[in-house]
């Protein structure tokens, strides 16, 4: 896409032709989809050009998300400067949020352009009742660097918390689905979401709106949803009602896994880790975990993994898995990645946690869409891609930002009336000015717990 929008912007045509070049793409894209689904054996003029592109599960409009986010930023008026990845990123993320909306059940206002309110001033005077979102039906989020920063909590985001509850309030299912793996430790999880958790309390959800809230532990591994004591409750696994119980019918489903393969998948990951460790030279730097799920490389206190290194044992662990069984790989789902300042190897991935968690409730997976910031190879949201709809962000700012264009495309009112009350509540107290005293408590807690394990130093 870069490549051949370099073509327009050295032409000093990409005002006249930028447009057009974003219709091709779209033309592309719908051929594609267009050919998986019939099922034949034809390639698409996508394919052909890119063999390694991956399944579009909707329509993208990438002409119209161009022409909005050209509006705004100007792109198509800069003569020095060409159209960067993170721009071509944006834009396809707007697309794709476009794309979730019904046409039919639009609720834009006259002489707004469908797809783009105007400003906040006009926004906030649109209130759509609860329970009518035009939209996705169902979100799914990474934890860190997705919602708040790596290794810390959800304390200091007001607008992401409000728009959070916004989406709860109009009968949107909210999930985290993360890697962080303390099983059914709900306290562990709650810790990093407590400031959320006791934004959720200060707006009083009702039982229903609560019970949208769902935690993903492990990738897909442990199932937790908020209850009206605003606290993460297991959700049953087996019997009726039981997720794993309701959902063994999908093929890669945890329900579906044995204790000897789980075991031979962590030990084969955790030799090619130590491999990896002992021939870099890093037995100073970091230390192997292994958990009932997962195993990682771990920084020791005090300690940096250069990113070389990080990606270079993801590597060898995806080849090692993938050879085994005379090459046709491991049965079991996985995912080895690198989480920006270690190595994981889970059990299961996100296309699994996804699919699983869609199917116990009902949604479809072009209804779902998924927000992370790990969609490189050595990424765990990129299995994610195979089952639902996603968005690609780099930082919890964005995903603000997201969730502002959803809330907003849907005609609801997403701006928060107080913000500094909000942060004051996420900070861990109730007046309109920030609780310093229980910020500073949460900052020593975080440097006591270890993020990697939970356990408390």
């Amino acid at each position: 896409m870069k490549s051949m929008l370099t073509h327009s912007f050295v032409l000093d045509a990409l005002e006249t032709s930028g447009g057009d070049t974003f219709s091709h793409f779209e033309v592309l894209i719908d051929e594609h989809r267009r050919l998986e689904s019939e099922g034949g054996n034809r390639p698409s003029r996508l394919k052909q050009l890119v063999p390694t592109v991956g399944t579009f599960h909707t329509h993208l409009p990438l002409r119209h998300a161009f022409e909005a986010y050209n509006e705004k930023h100007k792109l198509t008026k800069r003569k020095h400067i060409q159209i960067s990845f993170n721009e071509i990123r944006h834009i396809m993320n707007l697309a794709q949020v476009m794309a979730m909306r019904d046409p039919d059940e639009s609720s834009q206002k006259p002489g707004v352009p469908s797809g783009v309110v105007d400003n906040e001033e006009d926004a906030s005077e649109i209130e759509i009742k609860p329970g009518q979102l035009n939209g996705p039906k169902m979100i799914t989020f990474d934890g860190d660097q997705t919602l708040y920063s790596d290794g810390s909590n959800f304390d200091s985001n007001p607008r992401l918390a409000n728009y959070l509850y916004e989406l709860l309030r109009h009968g949107v299912i909210v999930a985290v689905v993360t890697a962080a793996g303390y099983e059914y430790n709900a306290e562990k999880y709650e810790f990093r979401l407590s400031g959320l958790l006791n934004y959720f309390k200060s707006k009083k959800l009702s039982d229903e709106e609560c019970q949208r809230f769902y935690l993903f532990g492990g990738e897909c591994n442990y199932l937790l949803r908020l209850e009206n004591d605003f606290r993460l409750h297991p959700v049953t696994e087996s019997g009726p009602g039981g997720w794993i119980t309701a959902t063994r019918y999908l093929p890669e489903c945890p329900g579906n896994w044995s204790d000897d393969e789980i075991e031979t998948l962590l030990d084969a990951s955790e030799e090619a880790i130590t491999e990896s460790l002992n021939d870099q030279n890093l037995n100073r730097r970091g230390t192997v975990i292994r958990k009932r799920r997962s195993i990682g490389l771990v920084p020791r206190p005090g300690q940096e993994i250069p990113r070389e290194a990080l990606d270079e044992t993801v590597l060898r662990c995806q080849s090692t898995l993938s050879m085994m069984n005379q090459g046709s790989g491991i049965k079991l789902p996985f995912c080895a990645f690198n989480g920006g300042r270690d190595v994981w190897v889970d059990v299961g991935n996100k296309k699994v946690g996804v699919q699983t968690l869609g199917s116990y409730l009902g949604v479809e997976a072009s209804s779902i869409l998924h927000i992370g910031d790990q969609f490189l190879n050595t990424g765990n949201d990129y299995a994610a891609r195979d089952i639902c709809p996603c968005i690609w962000i780099t930082s919890p700012d964005e995903t603000t930002y997201i969730l502002k264009q959803i809330l907003k495309l849907s005609g609801i009112n997403y701006i928060l009336d107080n913000e500094s009350v909000a942060a004051g509540i996420l900070s861990g107290g109730s007046a309109s000015l920030v609780n310093f005293a229980e910020l500073d408590r949460r900052t020593t807690v975080v440097k006591e717990m270890d993020v990697f394990t939970g356990d408390m130093k």
